[in-house]
């Protein structure tokens, strides 16, 4: 693919997909006379074919990531008002699927040298609150959280949710990074690792979760199948498609979604080499520059990432995002920042343990730039030639 620099922009992110994801995506809308489009035999193979990749007992898909937080949240059925760490550096619907469980985010600064959550902090924030239920890690732009070191902190009686929507596929001493979690939450946004334009999954070896997600994703109803319910004041030909057992959301992907996201699940481990190859690529252009901050990752980490993320030190970002804006090349801000300056949460219930100066400097300096799979030597010579210009 040929490049024209300023004239072609470089994006952050976008769909990959070819003519096996469009022949899959056909064969679900032709069967059955194009009849059925709800969840059937793709998702039931997707959810098996994801499980086995994320080296998990179960998965349950969802329409979307944040979905999938908001299901894991609550299938873990803790109770009302419980008290979960999240740094304050997140994604929103993060951050929103406590509340809307209605549970209390206890909000903790962020590491700043990965961005993720600051082990100490977590530390802190359990000698201070003993009775904290869960922890939310979130792996900000694919970068793992040192779950080893983050379970021994927290313990066993306390639950760790990965937000990995950003990066599905890292692995963690060689293995899918998933499995260090009791649930982790992927997402198949058109931006992220895989794709399924929109999507996402819950990954856990906890059956009970697996059971309780499915239930709420589809209305709360027993199951999708005409097994008779048996129940006190229910008439003897009930069926359990029409039994309500969860106060449950409609939160169901598409059939043909599924279809697509097996083929993109066969390109998982592709994407992945590629990303950390463009990411090494990058690493170098920014290399031994003073006006910029790189992140670190924990030993034994193969991060899949998502982007890459800097922190702007010898330069204002906004000088910085108007040049990049200029020659045509795509930025992003790093998610919420501080998520507490955020308008939609000027009256919510929280508590803060400790300062929250990293996230703040991660608000007012961070930002990324892409490592998509797409991006071409031409790209990253002209990326190279732009940022020496600063």
């Amino acid at each position: 693919m040929s490049f024209t620099p300023i004239q072609d922009r470089i994006e952050y992110g976008g769909a990959l997909i070819g003519e096996e994801e469009k022949a899959a995506i056909n064969r679900v809308i032709d069967s059955q006379g194009g009849r059925r489009w709800t969840l059937g035999p793709e998702s039931e193979a997707f959810e098996n074919e994801l499980a086995k990749t994320a080296g998990v007992d179960h998965a349950v898909v969802t329409n979307s990531g944040s979905s999938a937080l908001l299901l894991a949240i609550a299938a873990l059925q803790l109770p009302k008002g419980s008290k979960i760490i999240i740094p304050a550096v997140n994604f929103p619907t993060a951050f929103n699927a406590i509340i809307q469980n209605g549970h209390v985010p206890v909000l903790i600064d962020a590491d700043g040298e990965s961005l993720n959550l600051s082990l100490t902090q977590v530390k802190k924030a359990i000698e201070q609150i003993p009775d904290i239920q869960a922890v939310i890690a979130v792996d900000i732009a694919g970068n793992p959280v040192d779950l080893e070191a983050l379970r021994d902190i927290v313990g066993e009686g306390r639950s760790i949710i990965l937000d990995n929507c950003d990066g599905f596929g890292t692995l963690l001493n060689g293995e899918m990074i998933d499995q260090y979690a009791d649930v982790s939450c992927v997402s198949f946004h058109a931006a992220h690792i895989i794709t399924t334009g929109e999507g996402g999954a819950i990954l856990t070896n906890d059956v009970s979760v697996a059971e309780v997600a499915h239930k709420l994703r589809e209305w709360g109803r027993a199951s999708g199948t005409d097994a008779i319910y048996e129940y006190p004041g229910f008439p003897d030909d009930y069926k359990e498609r029409y039994v309500y057992e969860e106060i449950g959301y409609n939160l169901k992907p598409l059939e043909l979604q599924c279809a697509m996201g097996r083929v993109q699940l066969r390109k998982l481990a592709a994407f992945r080499a590629t990303r950390a190859i463009n990411f090494d690529i990058m690493s170098r252009i920014f290399a031994d520059n003073g006006n910029f901050q790189t992140v670190k990752t924990v030993p034994g980490a193969e991060p899949c990432w998502f982007s890459f993320p800097f922190l702007c030190r010898g330069i204002k970002r906004m000088e910085l995002s108007q040049l990049f804006e200029q020659n045509n090349i795509e930025t992003r801000t790093i998610f919420s920042g501080n998520v507490l300056k955020h308008p939609a949460y000027r009256d919510t219930d929280f508590i803060q343990v400790g300062h929250l100066h990293n996230a703040n400097d991660i608000m007012e300096n961070g930002m990324f730039l892409s490592v998509h799979p797409s991006l071409t030597s031409a790209m990253f010579t002209f990326i190279r030639e732009v940022v020496e210009s600063v």
